[in-house]
């Protein structure tokens, strides 16, 4: 959000004027409806690389940030999924334990895990993110190119401002 947008925001709120429509049930309510639309796409997308390629959401993801974060980290990997180290932990040895993942000591940080995928990995990896692309398509079919970069663009916006939001608070995000 650009300084001038912010500041106008600010007097909005100094004036009494809301920014979000009025919330008449827990429907209206912003996270209600992201967390909604979250749960289906998650379910939708779930039963489906489960079923055609044989991971886990979870699974997917770590292996997606390992490729895209390369050299990854296991603590990098955890803040972009805000998962648990646990839960983490059993996906990264269960990804290892099906030959698509290593686990190395970092050079620079005798303490840090990196990750890494092996050729079987990325084999994976390609279909599946090439399946992740087709199901974008189908997720954003009701919209036009011009309004799926708008909905992105405010996505990022949003999600920026709500890592600054944490970080303010303290949080971890």
């Amino acid at each position: 959000m650009g300084e001038a947008a912010m500041q106008a925001n600010r007097a909005k709120k100094a004036e009494g004027e809301k920014i979000h429509p009025e919330i008449l049930s827990v429907t209206d309510a912003l996270s209600f409806r992201v967390a909604r639309f979250s749960l289906l796409n998650e379910r939708l997308g779930g039963m489906n690389f489960q079923k055609r390629l044989g991971v886990t959401l979870n699974e997917w993801r770590v292996i997606g940030l390992t490729e895209a974060l390369a050299p990854a980290t296991v603590s990098d990997v955890r803040k972009m999924l805000l998962m648990d180290k646990g839960q983490l932990s059993r996906s990264v040895r269960g990804l290892v334990a099906r030959g698509l993942l290593l686990t190395h000591t970092s050079p620079e940080d005798r303490r840090a895990v990196t990750l890494s995928l092996t050729a079987k990995g990325r084999v994976l990896h390609g279909k599946v993110l090439a399946e992740a692309a087709m199901r974008n398509e189908s997720v954003v079919g009701c919209f036009t190119a011009e309004e799926s970069a708008e909905f992105l663009r405010l996505l990022d916006k949003l999600t920026a401002h709500s890592i600054a939001r944490a970080e303010a608070e303290g949080i971890t995000p």
